[in-house]
C-alpha cells in the first residue's frame, strides 16, 4: 500500500506540467524546448512495416473507385490494422499525375476516411489517411525519407510504410503519409481554430491547363484588396475564425507592399522564422513540387489565431531527392530569390539580416541533418525494411532492377548535393561559435531560476575566427510570438564576468510568477556577410525556457543544510542511511508550517506537503528525510535526492517560494550547508545534523508487471513492453522536472532511442502505471 500511496503522489504532481502539443516537448533537463525533431510512433511509426485491409462488400469496388474519382466521392470499406477493425471508412482513388500518368496500372494512391459514417471514429487519432503510390519513385523512399529528415527543422507530415491488401489481394507496398488537416495542426501548433489555405493552379486559362507555374498567383502574391480575388487560386481547407480570407489578404498585402525598412510590420503578419526554415528546407531537399520552384501549389498556409501571423507549410514532398534530374543537385541556394513573383523569397531574402538568418538556418540543416552519414544510415533502414516487399510487389510501377539502382543514386545524390552546396560562397562564409547561453538570477546564480518581477542575467559565450560584430538575445513570453531583441555586451559591465573574455551579458525583464520565457543567441560575425548563428541552432522553434516562481515574503525559516548522498552518517527512526533537509528558523519566536510544502522540483513545488500541526520553535532545527518513506515517519518526503545535484524549494500554502537552494555534484557523507548558520552562503562540509552548523533521488517503485522497461538503467535505448490492456493507451516519459518529454500510443513493443537523454531519473507513465528509468 505504501508505494501505492507514492504512485498517486508522483502522478499529482505530473499533472501540474503544462500540457504541448505533441511535436513541442522539453529537453531531458528541462532547460530547451523542442518542436519537431522525434521519432514518429503509432501509426506513423517509421521502425516497421505493417499491414492494412481494405475489405470492400461491393464486388464491383474497382470500377466504383474509378467512377468517383472525378467527383471524389467515397465508397464505404473495413479497414483492419493491426488488430483493430473500423467499419465504414470511406475510400476513393487520390493524386493528379500520380493518377493520370500510370495508364491502366492498378498501383493507385489511397486516401481513406474514418469518420466517413461514424464521425467519432479514427485509427489512433487519425481520420484522413493517405497511401501514396511512390509515382515517379522507383525507389518508394523520397517521400519518407524527406518527410522524415526535414522534420527536425519545420512542420511537416509523418511517413513511413504499410502493406497494403484489398479483398485479401497484396497490393505491395506504399507510402504511408500522415494528411496535413486540423490534426496535424494540434501537433504542431497551440491549436487547430485557424484558417488553412491550400495554394492551386486557377482557372484553367482554355488552352489546356491553367496559369504557369511562378505567374504571380498563388505565392502568397498580393492580387488585389478584394478578397474574392483569392478564391481563384486558394482552396480554404479548413477555419474556425471570422473573415479567414482577410487574414490571406493582410498577410499578402504586408509581404509585398511593406517598405524593407519596416521588418516589425512583416514580422508582425508572417512567422518570418518559420518561413526562412521552410524555404531552406524546401532548397536543400529540391523540392521540385514546392514553393521555391512553382511558387505555387502543392504547398499550404496557415494562420495562426493565437499571434496573428500566417506560415507556409509543406504538403507534397514525392519530388525531393531528384537524382533523375541532372539539373536539381545544382539548384542554387537562392533559385527565384529574383523574382518578384515568388514574395516569400524575393522579398524575405533581399533583406540583408534575414538573408543570413536563411543561412544560418541552411548550414544547420546541411551539418545536423542533410549529411552522407545521416542519409544513408536512415535509407538503410528503409531498404532492409522494404527491398523484399518490393521485389515481391505484384502492383509496383517501376522494376526491381529500378529499385535497387536507384537506392545508391539517392546516396550519391545527398553526397554530390552538399558538396554543390557547402562550395556556394555565402554558404562557405563561417560564422561565429556560440558555445553556451546559460541563465542566471539577480544574485547571479546559475540556473536560479528568477521569481516574481526579478530580472534573468543571460551570459553567451561567444567565439569567432573572423571577429564579432555583434552578440544578440531574443526574449519573448508564453509558448508562441516574436521575440524582442536586446544587444549583448562583453564589457564587464553587464554581469558578462570580465571584459573581452568572450562572456557577453545582457538580462530579460521581470515577469510575474508563472510566466514562461523564452529566449536564444544570435552571434554575428565581423565579416563583410555578417554571417550570422544561433544557440539553440534550431532557433526559433527550439529555444532556452524557463519559468518564473513566485516568491513569498521571507518567514525567517530557511533551508539551513542539504545531504544528499548519506551512507554512513545519521540513520532516520527506522535505522536507514537516508538522504535530510535540515530546516532552521531564524525568528525568536515559533513558526507554524503547516500545509506548506518540500520540493525538488523547481516546477512541481507541491511534490510533499508538512502535516498539520508542524510547530517549528525559535531557533530551532527540523530535519526532513528525503527517502520517499512515508511509513517511516511523519516527516519523510516523497523524494530523494540526488547527489549529482538538483534544487530544493520551501513553498507556503499558497504555492509562493520561502526559500529555495541549488546545488552541484554533492560529496559522500559531506554537508551542504549555510555558514554562518541559518543566513549564510552554502559550503560543502562535514555534516552538522540537526545542529549548528559553525559547530566545527530515485523513487522506487514496485515491481509490476504491466510495464516493463530492459534495459534499465539504459544506455543508447531501452525497450518498452506492456500488458495486453495497455495497448491503444497513451505512453509518456517524463523527466525529473515533471516534464513531459516524450509521448505516443502504444500498438505494441517499442525501443526508445535515450542517446540524447541527459544521464538521470526518468518515469515511464501508460494508463495508472509508473516505472522508474534510469539513464546512464
Amino acid at each position: 500500500m505504501k508505494k501505492k500511496l507514492l504512485f498517486i503522489l508522483f502522478l499529482s504532481s505530473l499533472g501540474f506540467s503544462q500540457n504541448l502539443p505533441s511535436e513541442i516537448y522539453y529537453s531531458p533537463d528541462g532547460k530547451i524546448l523542442y518542436t519537431g525533431g522525434q521519432p514518429a510512433t503509432g501509426f506513423y511509426d517509421k521502425s516497421t512495416v505493417k499491414n492494412v485491409y481494405l475489405n470492400f462488400a461491393q464486388a464491383n469496388y474497382w470500377t466504383l473507385l474509378t467512377n468517383n474519382y472525378s467527383s471524389e466521392t467515397n465508397i464505404p470499406a473495413t479497414l483492419i490494422f493491426d488488430g483493430t477493425t473500423l467499419n465504414d471508412v470511406g475510400v476513393r482513388f487520390r493524386g493528379n499525375t500520380s493518377y493520370m500518368q500510370i495508364g491502366t496500372s492498378q498501383k493507385k494512391s489511397f486516401s481513406v476516411e474514418t469518420d466517413f459514417i461514424n464521425v467519432d471514429q479514427n485509427l489512433l487519432g487519425y481520420t484522413n489517411l493517405k497511401f501514396n503510390n511512390a509515382h515517379q519513385d522507383a525507389t518508394f523512399m523520397r517521400e519518407v525519407l524527406y518527410n522524415n529528415m526535414a522534420r527536425k527543422h519545420t512542420p511537416i507530415a509523418k511517413a513511413n510504410y504499410i502493406h497494403l491488401y484489398l479483398n485479401n489481394v497484396d497490393w505491395g507496398i506504399y507510402p504511408n503519409i500522415q494528411t496535413v488537416d486540423k490534426n496535424f495542426l494540434t501537433e504542431w501548433f497551440t491549436s487547430n481554430d485557424g484558417a488553412r489555405f491550400r495554394a492551386t493552379t486557377g482557372i484553367s486559362t482554355g488552352g489546356g491547363g491553367g496559369p504557369s507555374w511562378g505567374d504571380g498567383t498563388a505565392g502568397m502574391n498580393y492580387i488585389s484588396a478584394d478578397s474574392l480575388s483569392y478564391q481563384n487560386y486558394y482552396s480554404l481547407k479548413a477555419s474556425d475564425i471570422a473573415h479567414p480570407w482577410q487574414k490571406l489578404v493582410d498577410a499578402c498585402q504586408v509581404l509585398n507592399t511593406t517598405n524593407t525598412s519596416n521588418l516589425e510590420t512583416v514580422k508582425a503578419k508572417i512567422d518570418v522564422d518559420k518561413a526562412l526554415w521552410f524555404l531552406a528546407c524546401e532548397n536543400i531537399f529540391t523540392d521540385d513540387d514546392s514553393y521555391i520552384m512553382k511558387g505555387k501549389m502543392d504547398y499550404e498556409i496557415y494562420y495562426e489565431p493565437e499571434t496573428d501571423r500566417t506560415t507556409p507549410l509543406e504538403y507534397d514532398g514525392n519530388s525531393t531527392f531528384q537524382s533523375s534530374l541532372a539539373t536539381s543537385s545544382t539548384w542554387n541556394p537562392f533559385m527565384n530569390v529574383n523574382n518578384v513573383n515568388y514574395p516569400l523569397l524575393n522579398k524575405l531574402l533581399n533583406i540583408p539580416e534575414w538573408r543570413q538568418r536563411y543561412l544560418a538556418h541552411y548550414r544547420t540543416i546541411l551539418n545536423d541533418t542533410f549529411t552522407s552519414v545521416n542519409a544513408n544510415a536512415i535509407i538503410d533502414e528503409f531498404n532492409a525494411q522494404i527491398a523484399t516487399l518490393v521485389a515481391a510487389d505484384p502492383k509496383k510501377l517501376y522494376t526491381t532492377a529500378q529499385y535497387t539502382s536507384g537506392i545508391p543514386a539517392l546516396k550519391n545524390f545527398v553526397t554530390s548535393r552538399r558538396n554543390y552546396l557547402l562550395s556556394n560562397t555565402e554558404v562557405a562564409q563561417v560564422a561565429p561559435t556560440i558555445s553556451s547561453a546559460k541563465y542566471y538570477n539577480s544574485s547571479l546564480v546559475e540556473y536560479a531560476i528568477p521569481v516574481h518581477n526579478e530580472v534573468a542575467n543571460i551570459k553567451a559565450a561567444v567565439s569567432s575566427t573572423n571577429g564579432i560584430n555583434k552578440v544578440n538575445l531574443y526574449y519573448a513570453t508564453g509558448l508562441v510570438g516574436n521575440f524582442a531583441v536586446v544587444q549583448m555586451y562583453d564589457d564587464g559591465t553587464h554581469n558578462d564576468d570580465i571584459a573581452n573574455d568572450g562572456v557577453f551579458g545582457a538580462q530579460i525583464p521581470g515577469y510575474i510568477a508563472g510566466t514562461l520565457v523564452r529566449y536564444y543567441i544570435e552571434a554575428i560575425s565581423n565579416n563583410a556577410s555578417l554571417s550570422a548563428t544561433y544557440l539553440p541552432v534550431g532557433a526559433e522553434h527550439d529555444i532556452f525556457v524557463y519559468r518564473v516562481a513566485q516568491l513569498a515574503d521571507a518567514n525567517g525559516v530557511v533551508i539551513n543544510e542539504v545531504m544528499a548522498q548519506n551512507n554512513t552518517g545519521q540513520t532516520d527512526e527506522v535505522g536507514e542511511f537516508e538522504d535530510w533537509v535540515e530546516l532552521y528558523n531564524n525568528n525568536d519566536f515559533e513558526v507554524d508550517l503547516s500545509g506548506f510544502y518540500l520540493s525538488d522540483d523547481p516546477t512541481v513545488l507541491n511534490k510533499w506537503q508538512f502535516p498539520s500541526g508542524t510547530l517549528l520553535p525559535a531557533n530551532s532545527y527540523l530535519i526532513i528525510w528525503c527517502d520517499n518513506e512515508a511509513t517511516d515517519g511523519v516527516f519523510h518526503a516523497s523524494w530523494k535526492l540526488a547527489a549529482s545535484g538538483e534544487s530544493v524549494t520551501l513553498s507556503n500554502p499558497s504555492l509562493s517560494v520561502v526559500d529555495q537552494v541549488i546545488f552541484g555534484a554533492q560529496t559522500a557523507n559531506m554537508g551542504y550547508a549555510r555558514v554562518p548558520n541559518g543566513t549564510g552562503d552554502f559550503v560543502i562540509q562535514n555534516p552538522t545534523f540537526n545542529t549548528n552548523n559553525e559547530s566545527l533521488a530515485t523513487i522506487d517503485f514496485e515491481l509490476d508487471n504491466n510495464i516493463k522497461l530492459y534495459p534499465n538503467p539504459a544506455d543508447g535505448f531501452v525497450n518498452i513492453d506492456v500488458s495486453d490492456d495497455l495497448i491503444g493507451k497513451k505512453l509518456e516519459i517524463y523527466n525529473s522536472l515533471g516534464q513531459r518529454i516524450y509521448k505516443t500510443e502504444v500498438v505494441s513493443s517499442l525501443k526508445i532511442e535515450t542517446t540524447n537523454y541527459s544521464t538521470g531519473v526518468y518515469f515511464v507513465k501508460c494508463d495508472n502505471y509508473t516505472k522508474k528509468l534510469i539513464i546512464k
